[in-house]
């Protein structure tokens, strides 16, 4: 069977980066010969990242557009053309029997969005060849925008079954009116193969040994423009200070040694999670180390196993340290984590990124803190679960088989 894995972002995102291994993990446990191909928006980042061959998405404009509202609206309107007009030729579609949309939360728009229309366009392709298309644990939605939610309608509609990773996004489905069938899975990520890594060892070592074997925190931070809010320079400097209040509380507090993990590492600054910890960092008094190496998600998701407690607002940190059942709070941005965090049964350990204040996310801090063990019991009985309801949608693909 030969499965083309489509709107890929880039593997500098370890979570994005993660969601495909994921599936070529499930794909080759349930259909060991199959033959898989991956089309991204930056091939030239993700050539060697998956082991699989990467080829450029079709009709990436997106890929070299230039700052600018003219620019915009042109790759706009020349993603609209490509969007009605059946005559998008690739031979990477017509190689393959399936072609799997992954997972991710790239189907929404708070107005007209060139980068959900890119992703669209890859779909109606697949459709427009007569393959059998499968949305892979996906979060949809919020629309903000009426063509935008339109051409999601028209495109989903003829898909051939999409899974979606929390009842939000169902919920949207259905007030879209789309006709193919639904159904909820947990996030693919939840089921990634980590892999131990020496240079992940020598450093726990490292910081056990001069940290006198204190526990470890683990956080991931991110850079986020806050576009639902009025005054979001506000809301991003209260995010700051929230982050370095709770750095110092679980330092002279908890007395714990604290790790900001980058999980993002561009393809650009505002995409880079070292900037803004770097920002956090520089305008505190405090020991937390900014882990600056890249790892890849199996050695990511490996090193923060290690940790005794995950505070992340990345939500694939969050997955990877849950999969490997730490205690965690999250920090939602969107509706995917406080959905993935309510199918856990972990809602009171979700703080929104729009309500956070240095006092409710140390809050939040000691309470998991606190329940630290009973939630290593609760995850330790539930996410072997978790992992094995994630890889639904492969099975569901071996099942179907090709056209």
């Amino acid at each position: 069977m030969n499965i083309l894995i489509i709107n890929a972002h880039s593997s500098k995102n370890k979570g994005d980066a993660g969601i495909i291994l994921s599936i070529i993990d499930s794909l080759e446990k349930y259909i060991p010969e199959c033959n898989i191909k991956i089309k991204s928006k930056f091939p030239e980042i993700d050539k060697y990242a998956y082991g699989k061959v990467v080829n450029e998405s079709i009709h990436n404009f997106t890929s070299n557009m230039k700052p600018g509202r003219f620019n915009k609206l042109l790759i706009i309107i020349k993603l609209l053309i490509c969007f009605f007009i059946k005559n998008n030729k690739d031979g990477d579609y017509e190689w393959a029997d399936i072609v799997v949309s992954c997972g991710g939360g790239f189907l929404l728009s708070h107005g007209y969005s060139a980068g959900t229309l890119q992703h669209l366009v890859q779909i109606k392709t697949a459709i427009n060849y007569k393959r059998k298309v499968i949305v892979y644990s996906q979060s949809i939605g919020p629309f903000n925008n009426k063509l935008m939610k339109l051409l999601t309608k028209i495109t989903l509609d003829n898909v051939h079954m999409i899974f979606v990773r929390e009842a939000i996004s169902r919920n949207i489905l259905k007030d879209l009116g789309v006709s193919a069938p639904v159904e909820l899975v947990p996030d693919s990520a939840f089921s990634m193969k980590s892999t131990e890594s020496e240079k992940v060892n020598n450093l726990i070592k490292t910081i056990a040994e001069s940290n006198k074997d204190k526990p470890l925190v683990g956080i991931t931070v991110r850079d986020w423009n806050f576009p639902n809010m009025n005054k979001p320079m506000y809301f991003r400097n209260k995010y700051i200070e929230s982050m370095q209040k709770l750095i110092l509380f679980l330092e002279k507090n908890l007395e714990c040694k604290v790790l900001l993990m980058p999980q993002v590492l561009g393809p650009n600054n505002f995409n880079d999670d070292r900037v803004i910890s770097r920002e956090i960092l520089s305008g505190i008094t405090s020991k937390a180390k900014l882990i600056d190496i890249d790892l890849n998600p199996r050695e990511l998701k490996y090193f923060y196993s290690k940790m005794d407690m995950f505070i992340g607002t990345r939500m694939h940190s969050n997955i990877f340290a849950l999969s490997n059942k730490i205690p965690t709070v999250a920090i939602n941005y969107e509706h995917k984590t406080q959905g993935i965090m309510e199918s856990l049964n972990l809602s009171k350990y979700v703080i929104d990124i729009n309500d956070i204040t240095p006092e409710s996310i140390i809050e939040k801090a000691s309470l998991c803190w606190e329940h630290k063990e009973q939630l290593k019991e609760v995850l330790e009985s539930d996410i072997d679960d978790v992992v094995i309801n994630s890889q639904k949608p492969a099975l569901h693909i071996r099942n179907i088989g090709p056209n």
